[in-house]
């Protein structure tokens, strides 16, 4: 793994700087709407060929005004489609952003939980050992180790034993 045993520089002072840039941003985009997930699911999906779609059709509105109906502001539609142009561009960077973000995270998770285990796996070695405080230690730690079940059935009933 390219990433293994990396070791990113990302301070406090980072983090609340790239937080209010996030704040910034949002400020910047006040028209920003939550929808249900039963909004959601109600809006009609057009497929691959929608932005062709709303493209097209403007342009025949256009070329066609006397089919227009009156009640379709064709200015508004114009400017609603030029924004979801530039928004489509921002949220295929956002996602970009945020895919990266989350590998980071996975593989910064994987190089935190083999430094743990193996410290833990070593502070159990040291108890054997009787070196004082390690109990303590691993008290703390073993009860947020993953549970391991007890009676556990072998995987092959060929390794059972009869008592």
């Amino acid at each position: 793994m390219p990433y293994a045993n990396s070791t990113p520089v990302f301070t406090e002072t980072d983090l609340q700087n790239t937080l209010q840039a996030v704040h910034n941003l949002q400020a910047q985009l006040p028209f920003l709407v939550n929808l249900t997930p039963q909004e959601t699911r109600n809006y009609l999906r057009l497929g691959n060929n929608t932005a062709a779609f709303f493209s097209k059709a403007i342009a025949h509105c256009q070329n066609n005004p006397h089919l227009c109906p009156p009640f379709i502001p064709l200015t508004e539609w114009q400017n609603d489609y030029e924004v979801y142009k530039r928004l489509e561009i921002l949220l295929g960077q956002v996602r970009i952003l945020e895919q990266a973000l989350s590998d980071t995270v996975i593989a910064l998770r994987q190089e935190n939980t083999v430094a743990a285990i193996t410290f833990y796996k070593m502070v159990k070695m040291a108890a054997t050992q009787n070196i004082p405080g390690t109990d303590t230690i691993i008290d703390d730690l073993q009860s947020m180790m993953p549970a391991r079940k007890a009676n556990r059935k072998p995987k092959n009933p060929k390794e059972e034993t009869t008592e």
